[in-house]
């Protein structure tokens, strides 16, 4: 039977997943080119920890707490519906 990616579950990532790793791993970098078998192994490496690990691909992000910004836009006063008729 032929390897397919994965899209979860199973312990070898797929040649998708390492490619959007180790593409992620040459940003952080700063683009910088002529670390393409570093990047490719890092990343596999990664993936393969995390999924015998039984981590998700992609963790869950962190909710805020309501005391913390959110960084969105402010509406100001005047900005506001009144509910009022």
């Amino acid at each position: 039977m032929a390897k397919s990616n994965r899209a979860g579950g199973g312990p070898q990532p797929g040649q998708d997943e390492i490619a959007r790793r180790a593409y992620e791993l040459y940003l952080q970098r700063g683009s910088v080119p002529g670390h393409e078998t570093d990047d490719w192994l890092q990343a596999e490496a990664e993936l393969t920890a995390r999924a015998a690990a039984g981590e998700p691909e992609h963790p869950a992000p962190q909710r805020r707490a309501a005391s913390e910004p959110t960084g969105g836009r402010r509406e100001s006063a005047s900005s506001r519906r009144s509910l009022r008729p």
